[in-house]
C-alpha cells in the first residue's frame, strides 16, 4: 500500500516539475531584463546632430538654395546635386563649367 502511494507522489513530482521549472526560468529572465531596461532607460542619451550645409551652397531668390557655381548652364538648381555632367562636384576644377 505504502509503494502504491510513493508511485503515485513520484509521477505527480516528474508531472509537475517542468512547468514550475519553466515558469522559474521566466521569472528570471523577465526579471533580468526588466533590470537591463530600467538601466538603459536611466541614462538618457542626447544626439547634438547638425548637417553643414557645403560651402558651396548658394540661396536663390524665390528658388531657395542650390549646390554649385549658379553662374554654369548645366547646374542643377538642386540642393541634393550640383549638375547632370559632374553632380558630386566640386565645380572649381570641372572642365565642362560654361558660364551662361
Amino acid at each position: 500500500m505504502f509503494s502504491n502511494m510513493l508511485d503515485i507522489v513520484i509521477i505527480l513530482l516528474v508531472g509537475v516539475a517542468p512547468p514550475i521549472l519553466s515558469l522559474w526560468i521566466l521569472h528570471r529572465t523577465q526579471a533580468h531584463y526588466r533590470q537591463i531596461n530600467s538601466a538603459v532607460n536611466a541614462t538618457p542619451i542626447t544626439l547634438n546632430l547638425k548637417a553643414l550645409p557645403p560651402a558651396d551652397m548658394t540661396c536663390i531668390d524665390g528658388f531657395g538654395y542650390v549646390i554649385g557655381k549658379v553662374s554654369c548652364k548645366y547646374n542643377a538648381r538642386s540642393l541634393y546635386i550640383r549638375c547632370a555632367i559632374n553632380p558630386s562636384g566640386p565645380c572649381q576644377d570641372c572642365r565642362h563649367y560654361d558660364s551662361i
